[in-house]
């Protein structure tokens, strides 16, 4: 269609701004996506936050044009406008030179949905999932494509390439097609003539990706120099993602993922971030991204590294014994919120000071900031300079930038005064949108290489060396997509003789970086050579590399001078054999200038972790007493290694505990793994340990309990309570000694502490699990009303569903009654799933006898199971019917084991001690198991009877009798712990009528699942 420019635009809108107010009040009126009457009445009654709609109109194109405040030098230009482009989320390039827009006008909902379910962040359960167009309900969203025609530098013609897309983020062209990221899916439109019209139905590359939170969904879909697609997920939404090869990866929240169109390999990249709505990939081929947080222009990500997030909204990261995080990138200057759009400037056209510099819009302040990158060790921080550009209009949201093939930067302008997503009312004006180009004043940018496509490899091989990255790179692309083997020599040249990376990758991506190569371009004198060829030997795409090449590993990283090498070859540690990839890791402990880098001491923990299955090479790296010696070894790695192990906890794992103990060379690495137990058990069940384990264990913690501070505080010495807050607060003092103090709290009186307690516990001043774990459960022994509220208000960060804090928090909360309703209230707001509250703080929750909290708790998790004893024995036999008609499959029966039964029972060596263990049942009788699982409180074992004990504060404690004399009561609870009651203290102590074990423990299982279940149950006994 003809391109309305700025030169030749009238704007005239005043219907289509009608219609959209028209629009938007039917829209909250008829609620067209609410699922059912509750979430009507949340679209109703919930009040929006943040910036929403003024209900002002836009401000036309021309008139936003003047209301820029630009950096001296500098121009801004309106590129295209409404009706062209409406909301515009993401731009990218062809080899062509032509702008594709992706316009995000479905947003907020999905077409053909319905939100049965909203959670305390807004997030949706939908009533489905959408299918892959073509099939499903089509949406709003749309692909277009700008082209310049008469080479003047202005884009005068747009056209739809692809319509109907529901809920897309961004578009990528190359390789033979379109690629479309449109969670759910990531879909491949082949278009092999290049003629912009699909050659049939996309193909379905990836799926899985979610959709709870639409301004959050994976996005940013970049070509990275390696031939791989790298994108961005938002930290909201949550996938379990599948290709034709990799299935299942799981990930909640942020990350950074690429997935390779040959190989059809997923991966996650790196792991964690800010809401991330943005990536830009340098011309060193190293990742970035902006972030939604303040005080930071964004974050950088070495491959396989975990960064921070929000752990109470965004969910644990994917590995549970990362034992730490990055944080963003450093930073001077404005520390508004937020960097989301993000790129680094490499186009060639701005001044040279601009290079390898940030430039970043804020969307919320309506400015795009201009920052310095500087190095700091392995990572980066940033220096602001002065703002590229601000604007007076209200209605400018740039929510993307990038550089175009003319080297100028482009923003794609949202156009909107509503800026937040924490509405569920879809009142977006769907009909404006700006893209605007910042070029130097002085110039004249003009796109003028024709189509990259068509050019000789030759022609490619020169614009290798061009100025601006957008032009190498993608020369890059085309040179290996086409993989004409007559260049490789030249490549090779240009590698040895000018140290170029696009030829490196290039060659790479033709299939041509063979073992002699590497091995000699790891001598490369080259920085950027030397990572990027350990980099793509730990990627796992080479073929033919042989063992050499693994080996050389560690004699490159012996004497490697460069930090961010160093930082790859742990990344590529992590990814290799252990036999080859601890030789790595233990060459670079040896760079003691390490100890101090942001990143490297987790760089290297996470490179021993990966590979901590394999315990016979771990076993070999630490037989060498100089390994332990090294300071990096005792930095970082040995209490992590031996806190991971503990914290696996089968028998295999603590088997290996016990052998580090034994081979550790001297007190101090002894120390430093025991000081990892102590953490791994902190607030935890203590399972059986191998003796010599146990007596090591036993005599640590001897040490902190006979320290004189907590001897005093457990004799009840009001003098001992204010040095003993001070070393509780002090984060100088030995972590064993504090959380034995926080323990020591939870069994005396403090008032005094509570507030220590619950800046602990609630993260605020600890980024140690085991200790806000040991600080949470001792809050339980203090009647103040503000504890709730601090435990519940920190659900939504800090006291996360990793390591078992929020579940420590709900048994905490279960344990006095007002802290119980608020606990339950929490839950009926949909700010928690009831599948999230343990099942025995669910049984505790039933025990009190308050009918508004009885009300309460069958809101929230239904009545109690009362069945008939007729209904009961109808079920059973049923069952038993059920079970002899085939066998299950014991495999898939133990993952039932051990989510319904191993957090009380053991089994094989797996499970916990609270109820009796199963070994010695028939276990090879259906009839035995049935009725016990059915009807588990018709025979109680002897020593397993459940009691309840209430204390004259109103503390309640269920469990079973572990100890008791004439003075006190020791109840062992559902985790595992015993606690020590004064009888004095008691007002009620009552044996409980009901087992602790839920009668609806078969309940969510289908017959399928229960047939496997008893497979596991029975295997290896005798059948009757």
């Amino acid at each position: 269609m003809p391109y309305l420019s700025a030169r030749n635009l009238t704007f005239i809108l005043p219907v289509c701004l009608c219609l959209t107010v028209l629009l938007a009040e039917n829209h909250a009126q008829d609620n067209p996506v609410a699922g059912n009457k509750r979430v009507e009445e949340v679209f109703k009654s919930f009040g929006g936050k943040g910036v929403m709609s003024d209900g002002s109109d836009p401000t036309p194109p021309l008139e936003s044009l003047k209301s820029f405040d630009v950096k001296e030098g500098m121009t801004v230009d309106l590129i295209a406008h409404e009706p062209e482009v409406s909301q515009p989320l993401f731009l990218t390039w062809d080899s062509r030179g032509r702008m594709w827009v992706l316009q995000y006008r479905q947003y907020q909902y999905p077409a053909g949905l319905k939100v049965v379910r909203f959670d305390q962040y807004l997030r949706a359960v939908f009533d489905k999932i959408p299918e892959p167009p073509p099939k499903g309900v089509k949406g709003l969203d749309k692909v277009t494509v700008h082209e310049d025609t008469d080479g003047d530098g202005i884009y005068d013609t747009s056209k739809d390439v692809i319509t109907g897309l529901n809920i897309a983020s961004s578009v990528q062209v190359g390789n033979g097609g379109i690629w479309v990221l449109n969670p759910p899916y990531l879909l491949f439109y082949p278009d092999a003539n290049g003629d912009d019209i699909p050659d049939g139905d996309p193909e379905v590359h990836l799926s899985g990706f979610g959709i709870q939170d639409t301004h959050s969904i994976s996005n940013s879909l970049l070509w990275g120099p390696d031939g791989w697609l790298y994108a961005a997920n938002g930290s909201t939404t949550a996938g379990v993602v599948s290709s034709e090869v990799t299935k299942g990866v799981e990930f909640q929240g942020q990350c950074i993922w690429r997935y390779h169109p040959v190989t059809k390999v997923f991966e996650i990249y790196a792991e964690g971030g800010g809401n991330t709505f943005s990536l830009d990939i340098d011309s060193k081929g190293r990742v970035f991204s902006g972030t939604n947080g303040g005080n930071t222009r964004g974050y950088y990500y070495p491959q396989g590294s975990y960064a921070d997030k929000n752990w109470g909204k965004h969910g644990p990261l994917t590995n549970p014994y990362a034992f730490g995080y990055f944080t963003h990138m450093g930073f001077e200057g404005d520390g508004r919120r937020f960097a989301q759009a993000f790129l680094i400037y490499e186009g060639g056209l701005f001044p040279q000071d601009y290079n390898g510099d940030i430039i970043a819009p804020n969307s919320l302040h309506n400015i795009v900031w201009h920052s310095e990158r500087i190095p700091q060790g392995s990572t980066y921080r940033t220096v602001d300079h002065t703002n590229l550009l601000e604007s007076s209009d209200r209605w400018f949201r740039p929510v993307y930038n990038g550089v175009g093939p003319d080297g100028s930067v482009y923003i794609a302008d949202w156009s909107d005064t509503r800026l937040s997503h924490v509405s569920p009312v879809d009142d977006w004006h769907k009909e404006s949108g700006r893209i605007y180009r910042v070029r130097p004043t002085d110039s004249s940018p003009n796109y003028q290489l024709g189509d990259l496509h068509q050019k000789t490899a030759e022609e490619l091989i020169t614009l290798l060396e061009h100025s601006n990255k957008w032009v190498r790179r993608r020369a890059m692309l085309e040179l290996g997509w086409r993989a004409d083997s007559s260049v490789v020599e030249q490549l090779i040249a240009k590698v040895n003789e000018k140290s170029s990376l696009e030829s490196l990758w290039a060659l790479n991506l033709m299939g041509e970086l063979d073992s002699d190569l590497c091995q000699k371009w790891l001598q490369h004198p080259d920085e950027h050579i030397r990572r990027w060829v350990v980099r793509l030997i730990g990627d796992g795409t080479l073929k033919n590399i042989d063992s050499k090449v693994y080996e050389a590993l560690a004699v490159v990283a012996a004497n490697e001078p460069q930090v961010q090498v160093r930082s790859q070859l742990a990344s590529t540690a992590k990814r290799i054999d252990a036999e080859f990839a601890l030789p790595v890791v233990t060459q670079l402990l040896h760079h003691e200038q390490d100890l101090t880098d942001p990143h490297m001491p987790l760089m290297l923990w996470w490179a021993v972790e990966a590979h901590a299955e394999d315990f016979a090479e771990i076993e070999k790296t630490f037989s060498n007493p100089e390994v332990w010696s090294l300071e990096l070894t005792q930095t970082a790695i040995t209490t992590r290694l031996m806190q991971r192990y503990a914290a696996a906890g089968t028998p295999e794992d603590l088997q290996h505990c016990a052998r580090l103990v034994e081979i550790a060379p001297d007190d101090k690495s002894r120390e430093l793994l025991l000081i990892g137990l102590n953490k791994a058990f902190q607030g935890r069940t203590v399972p059986p340990l191998p003796v010599s384990l146990e007596k090591a264990l036993a005599d640590y913690l001897d040490s902190l309990g006979n320290d004189g501070i907590v001897l005093a505080l457990r004799q009840g010495k009001p003098e001992a309570v204010p040095p003993a807050i001070k070393a509780l607060k002090d984060t100088n003092s030995d972590l064993g000694l504090r959380m034995e103090l926080a323990r020591a709290f939870g069994e005396v009186k403090a008032p005094e502490v509570v507030s220590t307690l619950v800046s602990l516990a609630t993260g605020r001043s600890t980024n140690e699990p085991a200790f806000q774990r040991v600080a949470i459960q001792s809050l339980a022994n203090y009647d103040d009303p503000g504890i709730a509220a601090n435990l519940i208000g920190s659900f939504q960060s800090r006291i996360s569903a990793e390591h078992n804090l929020r579940t420590t928090a709900c048994r905490t909360l279960a344990s006095r009654k007002d802290w119980a309703m608020k606990l339950v209230d929490y839950v009926n707001s949909w700010q928690m799933k009831a599948e999230d509250v343990p099942a025995d703080v669910i049984q505790q929750l039933r025990s009190y006898d308050d009918p508004e909290l009885i009300s309460a708790v069958e809101k929230a998790f239904g009545k109690p199971v009362e069945i008939s004893k007729a209904e009961k024995a109808e079920e059973i036999n049923r069952l038993l019917s059920m079970l002899a008609e085939s066998a299950g499959d014991s495999a898939k029966g133990e993952v039932h084991f051990k989510k319904k039964c191993a957090n009380c029972h053991k089994l094989f060596g797996q499970g916990e001690t609270i109820g009796p263990p199963l070994d010695g049942y028939e276990r090879g009788n259906p009839k035995f198991w049935l009725p016990a699982m059915v009807e588990p409180s018709l025979e109680i074992r002897e020593g397993y009877q459940s009691y309840i004990a209430v204390t004259l504060d109103g503390r309640v404690i269920t469990g079973m009798v572990a100890a008791q004399d004439p003075q006190t009561v020791t109840i062992r609870t559902a985790d595992n712990r015993k606690i020590i009651l004064a009888r004095e203290d008691l007002e009620i102590f009552k044996a409980m009528e009901k087992s602790l074990m839920p009668e609806d423990v078969l309940k969510d299982l289908s017959d399928e699942d229960i047939r496997n279940l008893l497979a596991y149950l029975s295997q290896g006994a005798r059948r009757k």
